[in-house]
């Protein structure tokens, strides 16, 4: 009996000797995958942009694409070099692109893959210089269950055919999210969209108001306050009453005014008090916020003042 104790101990000392010795070569296996992914990552990174700055600008060649991986870590490169830049010649981008045909590969991996990670594939895409074939093949993604990948595809869309970016923004069947739109003033801040801010703001649209008073928030246009204004005035706008107050706000407009009074007094309590957090970020004065709200609200204000550490006068 002791024997037998002794040699189901020892097996399972063993065993955990095993899994200890399993787990710790993973872990150094990952490790190690990180740090060389980084390394090439440097590497695309450090042969794009002496290609972009070069006197004769022609397609590089990019080393070690053949391994596990380094086609997608050049994908992404690009993409990121395209989303944090402004004004980058996208000329050599796309002969990049079409060279190693990364456009064609990942619509094969998106193809494949399912859920966020299909998402993640047309991201990248739509990151890239696109075209109207990449437009058609990710036009099937446009009907997903997953929101991500309809978006997605949706971007890739406007990215490839920008003067058609309004009627497809505008006949979306879903209201755009706060992540979305500023996904989409990201794309018009970097001028792969046209930007008219007039249009977007008075459009029946849903979609297109919020991303026209986004780009009135984002690129501080002072002279789109009448045009606010006048879409508090309006009954038949009082869903996109929220974002037009918190465009003013974003603006650093004068908020004693008959429109503002009028659209404070359909909001929900909850609305008011995102409201004012709003303004606390904009730094409107505790004195403004007696003459707009009650005593229990601006109570509220000043607790919302106190916690950002700041004073405003």
């Amino acid at each position: 009996m002791n024997a037998l104790l002794i040699a189901c101990l020892a097996c399972t000392a063993a065993a955990a000797a095993g899994f200890a010795f399993l787990l710790a070569a993973e872990t150094l296996r990952n490790r190690r995958r990180t740090c060389y992914h980084n390394l090439l990552r440097q590497r695309y990174l450090r042969i794009v942009m002496l290609a972009l700055f070069a006197e004769r600008p022609a397609v590089p060649h990019f080393p070690l694409l053949r391994r596990r991986g380094s086609r997608l870590l050049l994908a992404e490169t690009l993409a990121g070099l395209g989303s944090m830049t402004y004004g980058l010649p996208t000329g050599l981008l796309s002969e990049i692109t079409a060279r190693y045909r990364l456009d064609e590969w990942l619509l094969r991996r998106a193809r494949f893959a399912q859920g966020y990670r299909r998402a993640r594939y047309l991201a990248l895409l739509s990151e890239l210089p696109a075209t109207e074939s990449v437009s058609r093949h990710a036009a099937r993604y446009g009907d997903s269950r997953n929101r991500y990948v309809r978006f997605y595809a949706l971007m890739i869309a406007l990215t490839a055919e920008p003067p058609a970016a309004l009627q497809r923004m505008a006949g979306c069947a879903w209201a755009f999210s706060s992540t979305e739109v500023a996904e989409i003033t990201a794309a018009l801040r970097r001028g792969l969209l046209p930007i008219a801010y007039r249009p977007l703001v008075a459009s029946a649209s849903p979609n297109l108001r919020r991303v026209g008073l986004s780009i009135v928030r984002q690129f501080g246009i002072a002279e789109a306050g009448p045009q606010l204004l006048q879409l508090l005035d309006d009954d038949e706008t009082a869903v996109a009453q929220a974002d037009v107050l918190h465009t003013l706000c974003a603006l650093r407009r004068p908020l004693l005014c008959r429109e503002v009074r009028h659209s404070l007094g359909r909001m929900k309590p909850a609305e008011r008090r995102t409201l004012m957090r709003c303004m606390a970020r904009s730094s409107y004065a505790p004195e403004l916020l007696r003459r707009l709200f009650d005593k229990n609200e601006c109570a509220y204000y000043e607790t919302i003042v106190q916690s950002h550490k700041r004073c405003l006068v």
